[in-house]
């Protein structure tokens, strides 16, 4: 019996061998095809076939970020030459960093007048040019220049941060410097008005707490080179947020203070119209609990701080607040974000007078609100009444309201 096993295995041995090559070429062509592929660092993530390759073809193109002592160099910003579909794609096989992504600590301003001026022109160039007219975009993308500005691989300045770049062919840290958006797309008052108070809003202390350590972003249909040698935080808006894998990107890291001498280069247009007098933005108190703690202990009337909760369906994810109309308009936005946290469903109702606060919460839009946010799946949706809450973009007035276009600013930036 063994004698004949050996002479058909000698017979048949060719045979064999294909047959089990074949079998194992069709076990890694359904593994391909059910999209198994390697990614970031040797994890594996279920993707459509074609994307597989894709993802394996961007990891070995990811140029990985040098370091001096310890510290990453600040790479030219440099995208990989695929298409917006690909890009999303190839985007979205790129798994959230695992663990904590805690808030930033508050960046309080402690310079002189004339630098925290600088500062503010630059943070709101970056606001507008960056996020357009959206409030909840303004608040991230200021808080990920703060973030940088305490980071000990950039520059120690607001403007540092903003402009850094623009002096390379490489190109900018942030396009709207070197792609000739200054002089394409000069803003209207009310956008100008907008920007300026969510740089204020930052620089009074104001944290927009989902963006985290983040200290790189960007859109969806790009691939930078960097992106797959960091740690992804947050998807936002279109917009991905990043920050440096392994102790570079720790909160410790963020301890650099911020140096003086701010120079809005390129920015000085910009600046001189922020000061020529723009409406003055109300400072309120960061959080509603430090401005009730401030109020005398013997005070006649309760006092309920803008942007607390008066009544609420936590179940089913609705929330009624009050608003103070001098507050700046774009944190109503960002305290409902804050408020609706990681739900995937979410209504936040504002009024401008604790008293007018409906008592039965219900999901349908009540009457006289001062605003509205929905956050459905991926969707979220801020919208002001805008006679009361001057707005530049009528998909951000309730119905029945209508937003106020100014022309744009007749300075040259």
């Amino acid at each position: 019996m063994t004698r004949t096993l050996l002479t058909i295995w000698e017979d048949r041995r060719g045979d064999v061998l294909l047959a089990l090559g074949a079998m194992v070429c069709a076990l890694v062509g359904c593994a391909v095809w059910f999209g198994w592929s390697p990614w970031n660092g040797g994890g594996y993530h279920r993707v459509a076939g074609s994307d597989s390759v894709i993802a394996a073809q961007v990891v070995r193109e990811v140029e990985a970020l040098p370091t001096v002592t310890g510290v990453p160099v600040v790479a030219p910003v440099a995208n990989l030459d695929v298409s917006a579909d690909i890009a999303r794609r190839v985007n979205a096989l790129t798994p959230f960093a695992r663990g904590p992504n805690p808030a930033a600590r508050p960046f309080p301003w402690a310079g002189s007048t004339g630098d925290r001026a600088a500062a503010e022109a630059c943070l709101a160039a970056a606001a507008y040019y960056e996020a357009g007219s959206d409030p909840l975009g303004q608040a991230a993308v200021v808080q990920v220049v703060l973030n940088r500005v305490r980071h000990p691989a950039f520059p120690k300045t607001v403007c540092g941060v903003v402009t850094q770049g623009a002096e390379r062919s490489t190109g900018c840290q942030f396009s709207f410097m070197c792609d000739g958006s200054l002089h394409r797309r000069v803003p209207s008052p009310a956008a100008l008005t907008m920007a300026q108070a969510t740089a204020r809003w930052a620089l009074n202390g104001g944290v927009f707490r989902a963006v985290g350590g983040a200290t790189h972003y960007h859109a969806d249909y790009v691939v930078p080179r960097w992106s797959g040698a960091m740690d992804k935080v947050l998807a936002f808006h279109r917009h991905l947020f990043f920050r440096w894998r392994g102790p570079a990107g720790a909160p410790a890291m963020l301890q650099a203070r911020p140096q003086a001498g701010e120079a809005p280069r390129g920015l000085a247009a910009l600046s001189a119209m922020m000061a020529k007098g723009e409406a003055p933005v109300a400072t309120v108190s960061t959080d509603p609990a430090t401005a009730v703690a401030a109020m005398p202990a013997d005070a006649a009337v309760p006092v309920v701080a803008s942007g607390a909760i008066v009544r609420s369906d936590e179940w089913r994810g609705i929330f009624y607040l009050y608003l103070d109309p001098a507050d700046y308009p774009g944190r109503f936005a960002i305290k409902a974000v804050e408020v609706c946290g990681k739900r995937q469903t979410c209504l936040v109702y504002g009024w401008d007078k604790p008293e007018r606060v409906p008592v039965a919460v219900t999901e349908a839009r009540p009457a006289g609100v001062l605003f509205s946010f929905s956050h459905r799946g991926d969707e979220q949706k801020a919208m002001w009444d805008c006679a009361r809450i001057r707005r530049d973009k009528a998909d951000q007035c309730l119905p029945g309201t209508v937003a106020r276009v100014d022309p744009p600013m007749t300075a040259a930036l």
